[in-house]
C-alpha cells in the first residue's frame, strides 16, 4: 500500500515491471550523477528531484533511528488527502522535515502523514519519514547556511506543495510552521498567502513564475 501512493510515483503500475515510472530513472543514481544528468532547474540556480515523478534506490521510506543526523521539522501541514483516488475529499495532517543530504546545499525532504488522520481510509497504512524530494541549490557562498536564507525554505516549501498536487481551491487548509530554529525564520506572509497561492499552477512553466515572485 505504501508504494501505491502518488508519492511514490504511484497510479502508474506496469504489470511484471513495478512501477513504470522507474523506467525514467538513469542507472547510475548516485546523488552527483543525478544532479548533473537528471535534476530539473525549476528557477534559476533551484534544481530538484522528486519522487512524484519517479523514485530514485535513495528516496522512500525512513524510521528516526535510520537518521545519522536528524532532520529538522519545518512545520505541519493540513491538506485535502489526494495521494491516492477517492470518492470524497478527506482531510490529513503532514509534518515536513528537512535534512542536508551529503553537501551542505543539497536538501532531502521528508514527509510524514499521521497515521490518525488516514485509519479510516488507508487501515493499513504505517506513518514513515518519506523522502520525497531533494532541493540542489547552486550557490557561490563558501559556507551554505539554511537558516540564514529564509527565502529558499520558502521555495522549496513550494515546490514540495506543487509535486504534492496541491493546487486546487481549498486544498491547503493550512500551514503552521514549526517551533524548530528553521520554523521560525518562515515568514507569516508565506503561511497566510500559500493557501491560495499555488491554485491553478499546474504546470512548471506556472511554478516557475511563481517562484520569481516567492524569490
Amino acid at each position: 500500500m505504501q508504494y501505491l501512493l502518488s508519492r511514490y510515483g504511484g497510479h502508474s503500475i506496469t504489470i511484471g515491471k513495478g512501477k513504470s515510472s522507474d523506467s525514467l530513472l538513469p542507472k547510475d543514481q548516485s546523488i552527483d550523477y543525478m544532479l548533473d544528468n537528471y535534476a530539473k532547474e525549476i528557477t534559476p540556480n533551484y534544481f530538484y528531484i522528486s519522487s512524484y515523478d519517479a523514485k530514485p534506490n535513495w528516496m522512500g521510506g525512513y524510521t528516526w533511528d535510520q537518521f545519522d543526523k536528524k532532520p529538522v521539522k519545518l512545520g505541519t501541514l493540513t491538506h485535502v488527502f489526494n495521494e491516492i483516488l477517492l470518492q470524497h475529499e478527506w482531510e490529513a495532517v503532514t509534518d515536513i522535515y528537512i535534512a542536508q543530504h551529503m553537501y551542505p546545499n543539497v536538501l532531502g525532504i521528508f514527509i510524514k502523514t499521521r497515521k490518525n488522520s488516514l485509519l479510516e481510509i488507508v487501515q493499513d497504512y504505517e506513518a514513515c519519514y518519506d523522502y520525497v524530494l531533494q532541493v540542489f541549490i547552486r550557490t557561490k557562498e563558501d559556507v551554505y547556511t539554511l537558516k540564514q536564507r529564509a527565502w529558499d525554505i520558502e521555495i522549496i516549501l513550494t515546490i514540495l506543495l506543487y509535486k504534492m498536487e496541491l493546487i486546487y481551491e481549498g486544498y491547503i487548509k493550512d500551514f503552521s510552521p514549526s517551533k524548530t530554529f528553521l520554523g521560525k525564520i518562515i515568514s507569516q506572509e508565506f503561511c497566510n498567502s500559500i493557501t491560495t497561492s499555488l491554485v491553478g499552477v499546474d504546470s512548471d512553466v506556472k511554478l516557475t513564475e511563481l517562484l520569481q515572485i516567492v524569490k
